[in-house]
């Protein structure tokens, strides 16, 4: 008989302060993100979600097999959750692996609903494994972001310090791909189109898990839940080794480092070399410009360079 396990989600507006002033936010269970969901393969999955805020929303469980009316894209599979009522999902889980689950209204998965959905595979016992749940977070409304970016302008290349001007690019030979550029809206030297204050893993800046010892082995589930900041994942303490992706085992594989996009997940081990050590694993937005890190360890802090 399957075996079914009940979570229930209650959303709500919120304040958060990363920078010095409080910002509109978005909290579940009174958390930010949406806390992790656990299943193991074979269960049915029953979650209430609770809308207490005064516009509607909406719950996708990206990568999930499941009905197509609980997939929850709200006008196209599932309706939307009005404000201050309940929906409710019930479906099987029929895969295991690293997924995640947001919001598909508004803006909202910007600011807060977005949360992981591990799913452990049947007869299995998760030993030593953490969320990496990875993020971006900006004080600007989601609402001005879509706006900047639609108009192309140069704000987000100021701050991030990738302007080229006119003068530069003649300098350079290159002024016909300029104006070119200039016509297509496409900014010089870019990589990442927004500027973000701060990147998070699981919702902070960084994060200390000091329970490990050396040979232990760690197991991370690695999603890269932001709004459009690609991660490159490097570990100060070796090699990382992956083992699946999108909730699809594969092949094992050493790197050094790796790239993750944006909805994607990676599980990866990791191995702790020594004690008395506390070692980086470390996400370095694409463009450069900012980072969140795990420790895995206790004591010095060896940084990934």
């Amino acid at each position: 008989a399957q075996k079914t396990v009940h979570y229930d989600l209650f959303i709500k507006d919120t304040m958060i302060n990363f920078n010095g002033k409080e910002k509109m936010a978005i909290s579940v269970n009174g958390q930010f993100p949406m806390p992790t969901l656990y299943f193991t393969e074979g269960d049915t999955a029953e979650i209430y979600v609770h809308n207490l805020m005064h516009h509607e929303t909406s719950v996708h469980w990206h990568g999930l097999i499941l009905p197509n009316e609980q997939d929850g894209v709200p006008y196209l599979t599932t309706a939307p959750i009005l404000p201050y009522t309940k929906h409710i999902f019930k479906f099987a889980i029929k895969q295991s692996g690293t997924y995640w689950y947001h919001s598909h209204t508004m803006l909202q998965e910007q600011i807060g609903m977005y949360g992981a959905f591990i799913i452990h595979k049947k007869n299995e016992k998760p030993v030593n494994e953490e969320v990496v749940l990875l993020s971006d977070w900006s004080d600007a409304n989601p609402n001005q972001i879509e706006r900047s970016l639609h108009y192309g302008t140069d704000w987000y290349a100021v701050k991030k310090g990738s302007v080229q001007s006119y003068a530069e690019a003649i300098k350079e030979g290159h002024f016909d791909t300029k104006l070119m550029n200039e016509w297509k809206r496409m900014h010089a030297m870019d990589v990442s189109d927004v500027y973000y204050e701060n990147f998070l893993v699981n919702g902070e800046p960084e994060q200390h898990k000091k329970q490990y010892k050396a040979g232990d082995q760690v197991r991370l589930r690695v999603i890269n839940g932001s709004a459009s900041t690609y991660f490159w994942l490097a570990y100060s303490g070796g090699k990382i080794t992956v083992v699946a992706t999108d909730g699809a085992d594969v092949e094992p594989v050493e790197v050094d480092r790796l790239i993750v996009g944006v909805s994607e997940s990676y599980d990866i081990i990791v191995t702790i070399p020594d004690d008395s050590t506390a070692y980086e694993f470390l996400a370095t937005s694409e463009d450069r410009t900012g980072h969140a890190s795990l420790w895995l360890g206790d004591g010095i802090k060896q940084l990934e360079n």
